[in-house]
């Protein structure tokens, strides 16, 4: 007798992982297919295959949730056994079985017997994907909760489409998009002089949420991978602060004005950490934990891509920790961007920097002061160049940012080519570590395994 049960395979906690349907046909004669919904694992209870009735709701995985997901279940459950009473002769495979988990979420219209979704409207389409980025239903590539700032962007993007339409006084819709809207989106974002990257970032987006939308069943429209359907990019000046200029930087003395303060301390908490905001900004106590060497560091996983990095701990980010007691102030990142503007300013980190725009569609260049371009991120990214400029090995320094590869890191720092050849010959000429690079002597040490013999003398000052 044929009897299927809902099931979560993994033992980790507190981890978002897909619910499966165990199918038992016959003694001895059982396979799994997904289900296509996810729960938290703390979340489930294989004995009942639902939702814990005690379960305590979090912002990862909400009571509205459970009630979706309880409802969801009961209908896939409801709609296999019914395709099975349709044709109880035919023998139940997984193949089979997958093509009935597929026809549930794929409903077929009646009259043209295309894949339709209740002829949900690309605009309809374009809310739902951002709710469900924000409500945990919907994951990034890397099977996680998308960030605040992506959800940010993808709301900025709602905005953008819906003034479009309104601008053109059509309600686009999936068959809409085709070479002629794609020159029409992009000729109206320059007419509004919207830097190249701005008009690629939306673009880029909108090609995400049609790719999506068609592997829902919803449309067939594949002009989007059209080579003339591109996501524009320039080269922009993310710039970095130096080891020096981020000295400057935490000498001020911000005393009579707590936010400053508050706002520098977190940034330089990422300077000296190479995180993302997202990561750097809630360090606590639960991150910090002592080696048997005695090595203090933190430990946290990126929240973006889940990976765990390992980072020692330098004097100056000693000092700030102990400052807040290992746990910083809460801070958000629309004013701690504002806020170090200033602070850089007042830093003297005034050079100036040559910056392109956009303007009436022709690309331009002018004169900023560098103080104008630091931001969140520019705390990450100079952690991670200082690092590089100190002789620290690459590979080293990925294990702390989480980099995958060396191209990408490579990309991602800020020297020229020719410095970076010079740094990679100063690496191959030294006979050993420099004693005086405490910081240096503890990423080899604690980050990596990989024996490092031919260490260039540090031009941080640790």
């Amino acid at each position: 007798m044929a009897s299927f049960c809902y099931r979560i395979r993994s033992t980790q906690k507190n981890k978002l992982v897909k619910i499966q349907i165990l199918f038992t046909v016959g003694r001895g004669n059982q396979f799994y297919a997904d289900c296509q919904y996810m729960v938290l694992t703390d979340a489930w209870d294989n004995k009942r295959q639902t939702v814990k009735s005690r379960f305590t709701f979090t912002d990862d995985f909400t009571e509205q949730q459970g009630r979706e997901l309880t409802k969801n279940l009961a209908e896939l459950r409801s709609h296999i056994l019914g395709e099975i009473t349709k044709d109880p002769e035919h023998a139940m495979t997984k193949t089979r079985l997958e093509k009935i988990i597929y026809s549930f979420h794929h409903p077929r219209s009646l009259t043209t017997g295309r894949h339709v979704r209740s002829r949900e409207s690309l605009g309809d389409y374009i809310a739902r994907f951002t709710h469900e980025m924000e409500d945990g239903t919907r994951l990034n590539i890397h099977k996680l909760r998308y960030g605040a700032s992506t959800i940010k962007n993808y709301k900025g993007f709602i905005i953008q489409f819906d003034e479009f339409c309104k601008a053109k006084r059509k309600r686009f819709d999936f068959g809409d998009i085709d070479l002629k809207f794609y020159d029409d989106f992009v000729a109206w974002f320059t007419a509004k002089d919207y830097s190249i990257n701005t008009i690629g970032r939306h673009v880029k987006e909108l090609k995400i949420i049609m790719r999506a939308a068609r592997e829902e069943g919803l449309h067939d429209n594949g002009l989007i991978e059209s080579r003339k359907f591109r996501v524009l990019t320039a080269d922009v000046e993310n710039i970095y602060l130096t080891e020096s200029e981020i000295r400057a930087i935490a000498n001020l003395d911000l005393s009579d004005n707590k936010h400053k303060d508050i706002a520098r301390d977190v940034f330089l908490v990422g300077c000296y950490t190479a995180q993302r905001f997202s990561d750097y900004s809630t360090i606590n106590e639960g991150n910090i934990r002592t080696l048997e060497s005695g090595q203090l560091v933190i430990d946290l996983k990126q929240q973006k891509t889940g990976n765990h990095v390992i980072i020692p701990v330098r004097p100056e980010l000693q000092a700030i920790l102990d400052k807040y007691e290992n746990r910083l102030p809460k801070s958000y990142e629309q004013k701690v961007n504002k806020f170090i503007k200033e602070i850089a300013r007042e830093a003297g980190i005034t050079e100036k920097i040559e910056v392109s725009y956009v303007e009436n569609g022709e690309r331009k260049t002018h004169l900023v002061e560098k103080c104008d371009l630091v931001k969140t991120h520019t705390a990450r990214r100079s952690g991670a160049t200082n690092m590089y400029l100190a002789g620290i090995p690459t590979i080293a320094i990925m294990k702390i940012t989480g980099h995958k590869t060396e191209k990408e890191f490579m990309k991602y720092i800020k020297i020229t080519e020719e410095l970076s050849e010079c740094i990679v010959a100063y690496q191959h000429l030294g006979n050993g570590v420099d004693e005086s690079s405490v910081f240096q002597r503890q990423i080899v040490r604690n980050v990596t395994t990989v024996k490092f013999t031919t260490i260039t003398k540090s031009r941080m000052s640790f």
